[in-house]
């Protein structure tokens, strides 16, 4: 499980870094989607458990990789995108 989180995190490292017009530009924005990354990692569990076919390697794996491995990786996308934020709109400090 670690292994599939960390992949997670390589993922939204990714997007973050080749993709970073896909982040939002004010707070306002990242608070919208930090609201959808709370409700998505609301219902991911309840949902994963819903799966048919459980606890069966097919439907586990289908479980994993369609819908906990976007979930989480949007999850770590929004905590890249905030950080980014927070960087870009604090001052810099000269020495």
């Amino acid at each position: 499980m670690l292994l599939f989180v960390l992949g997670s995190g390589v993922l939204a490292f990714w997007v973050a870094l080749c993709r970073p017009r896909l982040a939002p530009g004010s707070f306002g924005a990242g608070t919208i989607h930090l609201a959808m990354a709370v409700i998505v990692g609301a219902v991911v569990g309840p949902v994963v458990h819903a799966v048919p076919g459980l606890p069966g390697v097919l439907s586990e794996l289908v479980a994993l990789f369609a819908l906990a491995l976007p979930a989480i990786t949007y999850m770590l996308l929004v905590g890249l995108w905030l950080m980014q934020l927070v960087v870009r709109q604090a001052p810099s400090v000269r020495r």
